[in-house]
């Protein structure tokens, strides 16, 4: 469900540029998503061939960049290894530092951002 929604943010974001460029089509969009949004590349492109269809964007491929989220401990002040576990929830795993026992912030991994979209635009 949740990849859904954030396949709707990109066909929104990337028809806006589709009509104000006045493009026909839409061959690949290339997008960053958050380590700790947890989702598979291949189920954000699933969910985004359903919301594109029918649209300029039917067809186009997603090219996902996974950026990854820091673990800092508060107490030791540096940053930690942590891996997440695999499940089907969104929310931020719980960790804790190796060393000291505090409960690990983890600072970015989150959201998607839509860095390129190669559009088709006919010669006048």
């Amino acid at each position: 469900m949740h990849e859904t929604i954030i396949a709707q943010q990109i066909v929104r974001a990337v028809r806006s540029e589709v009509d104000a460029r006045g493009a026909s089509a839409c061959r690949s969009i290339d997008v960053e998503l958050g380590q700790l949004e947890g989702l598979d590349a291949k189920d954000l492109q699933a969910a985004f061939d359903l919301e594109a269809a029918g649209t300029p964007l039917d067809g186009a491929r997603l090219q996902v960049t996974t950026v990854p989220a820091t673990a800092v401990c508060p107490s030791c002040k540096a940053a930690k290894p942590f891996e997440l576990p695999h499940s089907h929830t969104h929310e931020i795993p719980r960790a804790v530092c190796p060393d000291c026992g505090a409960a690990l912030e983890f600072r970015g991994g989150r959201g998607f951002v839509v860095r390129r979209a190669a559009l088709v635009v006919e010669d006048p």
